[in-house]
């Protein structure tokens, strides 16, 4: 009997293990957009308009909850990796590509990407956004949602690539400030490779602050991380009365041949966060937070900006990059919520009440908030984020709490409308 007990929970554990690949497998590891370009020239344009290595679907057709479109694959993409990233969904979807399911996610609320590669041909390709039901997730989605407006880039990067970026800044003694990058690198090969990465580091396009390369080597489908730094001086923090951007260039060599190119705006600041006490570059800062919609545009965005508001709190839901990239540049303050609102549910914890104290919902609640933190982790303005609104408390948003702030940084992670329990970082 005891033998049969522990072959079953093998098999469950087997079986868990297997869901759980099968999840992760269903798309790329979460990242703020990044968007190579062939040559240097049209990396400084940085456009999201069809160049060698990036095309936007611009153009769908709908039909009965199906949104079509297409891109053509050329031969130069044959020995390169293709990714499909899809934001501004606001409802759980499927993609297919060429009629095969590439992946899908419940939230459409934040960024994804999916590895089409081996779905892809040359020539023309189609892609289907096939959008689903809101019943399985309407419980916690109990706010406004925009309708779909569908951004779709398909992305072509060598199969030894740049993953991911990101940086940050530590203020030391004199005014000297710490800079530090990491590249994350990708191997896609059955082979052993190297990449020289080149980097430069400029301010108003003209200064260079920073200049060298890194050397990597990258196993079979291996993965590592390139690192350097740059000293400077602390006028070039970012903050909101003084909203300073950077440009970061970044150029992928692998076997003597230039693969892929970056150039990328940089805000740097020391954020610290301390009982209801910001600190932005050392200074003390008290936030008063105006709550606005997910989908308030550029336009409105500049209108509170002339009307001295400097700390934006982007109610549940999801908010454009774009948007976050103007708050950038004007230096507005953001915090941002989880696309979780569970308040038509009741405050009760009971079973069959709020699904916050549901773990059969903790995975779902858990996606979302680290799913939120990954795509907007490079925009300065973010110096905040949020669990969920109106939400109860219970098991789901203390997992969501404890893994947010494996990913947060020195963003504090809050939850209001907790009943001032442990997992808010205003109670802590």
């Amino acid at each position: 009997m005891r033998r049969y007990v522990k072959y079953v929970v093998l098999l469950v554990l087997l079986l868990s293990v297997a869901v759980a690949y099968g999840q992760m497998a269903d798309g790329e590891p979460h990242r703020t957009r990044l968007i190579p370009y062939p040559t240097s020239d049209a990396a400084a344009q940085r456009s999201l308009a069809k160049q060698r290595y990036m095309q936007p679907i611009v153009e769908w057709q709908e039909h009965e909850g199906v949104l079509r479109g297409e891109f053509t694959y050329p031969f130069s993409w044959v020995e390169h990796r293709i990714f499909l990233r899809i934001e501004r969904v606001h409802s759980p979807y499927d993609v297919y590509v060429n009629g095969k399911r590439a992946g899908g996610s419940t939230n459409g609320f934040a960024a994804a990407e999916y590895d089409i590669t081996k779905l892809s041909r040359e020539d023309k390709n189609n892609v289907e956004l096939r959008l689903l039901p809101v019943d399985g997730v309407a419980a916690i989605e109990c706010f406004e949602a925009q309708a779909p407006h569908p951004e779709v880039y398909i992305i072509s990067q060598p199969r030894v690539r740049v993953r991911d970026v990101d940086w940050r800044a530590t203020r030391g003694v004199g005014g000297v400030v710490n800079a530090d990058f990491s590249v994350v690198m990708h191997n896609a090969t059955l082979g052993e490779k190297t990449s020289r990465l080149y980097y430069e580091l400029y301010l108003n396009d003209t200064i260079r602050l920073a200049v060298g390369h890194r050397d990597v080597v990258l196993g079979m489908y291996g993965v590592d991380t390139m690192r350097f730094g740059a000293q400077l001086v602390d006028s070039m923090l970012w903050s909101s009365t003084s909203p300073t951007q950077l440009s970061l260039r970044l150029k992928n060599r692998i076997a003597g041949r230039d693969v892929e190119f970056y150039d990328m705006a940089v805000a740097l600041r020391e954020l610290g966060y301390e009982k209801g006490n910001y600190k932005i570059n050392g200074d003390d800062l008290t936030l008063e937070w105006l709550e606005v919609s997910p989908a308030t545009t550029a336009d409105e965005v500049r209108t509170l900006y002339r009307a001295g508001h400097r700390a934006l709190r982007f109610t549940a839901g999801g908010v454009d990059d774009d948007i976050l990239t103007l708050c950038d540049e004007l230096g507005m303050y953001v915090a941002l919520t989880a696309p979780i609102n569970s308040s038509k549910s009741g405050m009760s914890r009971k079973r069959g009440g709020n699904p916050s104290n549901n773990p059969a919902w903790s995975r779902e609640y858990v996606e979302r908030t680290t799913q939120m933190i990954h795509t907007t982790k490079r925009h300065a303005s973010v110096v905040a984020y949020f669990l969920a609104d109106d939400s109860a408390n219970g098991v789901c948003l203390y997992d969501s709490y404890l893994a947010a702030k494996s990913v947060a940084g020195s963003r504090p992670v809050f939850y209001m409308d907790g009943g001032r329990e442990w997992n808010s970082d205003d109670n802590r």
